[in-house]
């Protein structure tokens, strides 16, 4: 992909004359590479998007010293909220770049394997979901819980009692009600089950927890058949807890007509939200 990425931004005559040093079967092989994305979403590592608390697991194996060591390259955030969970005290030495560097490739290999890496965000194949890595962990989970409003806006159609339908719209925020109001009806074939608002009790948590869980399924229908890279790095921007939920559905899922309507829904809600 990177090899890729550099041949596309030479012209015609020196692209030509390097793909030749390669066999046949990898120049077929480079020509079925999807294209890199034209704007590139960012230029940093992707260890920068991880969720603190992926490293805890990682760092529970090390000693005090060992630990204070690794927190001392990660962000301000995440050192204080692992400083925190980890009960350290005192602080790290101090460390040459070429010290750090091989720490944050001991973070990212406890997390993709030693042998396995993940391509670098700017070299990401061209995708519309690519825009969620410039999404905050706060933002990234407000859209889930919107895109649940997909299943709820479906159904409110159908409920005829006027009590349960002023019960939800209580519970909703301004904003989920405005969205509401706005957002597509896709006609889904392979449609998701439906919520089962009928057999809601009406606590205010129990709606919230039902929307969530929807709008994680549905992101997972969405990153079905997506670049695997793209896929994990939007799982470990959330913390350990869901973005593990979320690896698991996907790994559940292939691509369909039902991830192609979830993903139209992603861009709709992108365009709403943040634009």
């Amino acid at each position: 992909m990177v090899l890729k990425a550099h041949l596309n931004e030479q012209p015609p005559g020196v692209r030509e004359a390097l793909l030749r040093f390669l066999p046949k079967s990898e120049q077929t092989y480079l020509a079925e590479l999807p294209d890199i994305q034209e704007n590139k979403t960012s230029l940093f590592s992707p260890l920068e998007k991880v969720h603190w608390s992926w490293f805890l697991p990682t760092l529970k194996a090390f000693s005090e010293r060992e630990q204070l060591l690794f927190l001392s390259v990660l962000d301000p955030h995440a050192r204080e909220q692992l400083r925190a969970s980890l009960s350290l005290k005192g602080n790290a030495e101090e460390l040459t770049e070429m010290a750090k560097a091989f720490l944050r490739e001991q973070l990212l290999h406890s997390l993709v394997g030693l042998e396995s890496q993940i391509l670098p965000i700017e070299y990401l194949p061209d995708s519309s979901l690519n825009r969620l890595l410039n999404l905050t962990k706060k933002e990234l989970i407000r859209l889930i819980d919107f895109l649940a409003l997909y299943d709820l806006a479906y159904e409110v159609r159908q409920i005829v009692e006027t009590k349960i339908l002023k019960k939800i719209y209580s519970l909703l925020s301004e904003e989920q009600k405005n969205l509401l109001r706005q957002i597509t009806i896709y006609k889904e074939s392979n449609a998701l089950p439906r919520l089962g608002i009928e057999k809601w009790e009406g606590a205010e948590e129990s709606l919230k927890i039902m929307l969530h869980r929807r709008g994680l399924t549905r992101l997972s229908l969405a990153l079905a058949g997506q670049d695997h890279d793209l896929t994990w790095m939007i799982c470990h921007q959330l913390d350990i807890g869901r973005g593990g939920t979320l690896f698991k559905l996907c790994a559940r899922e292939k691509k369909s007509a039902a991830g192609d309507a979830a993903e139209r829904q992603i861009e709709e809600l992108l365009n709403l939200l943040y634009e």
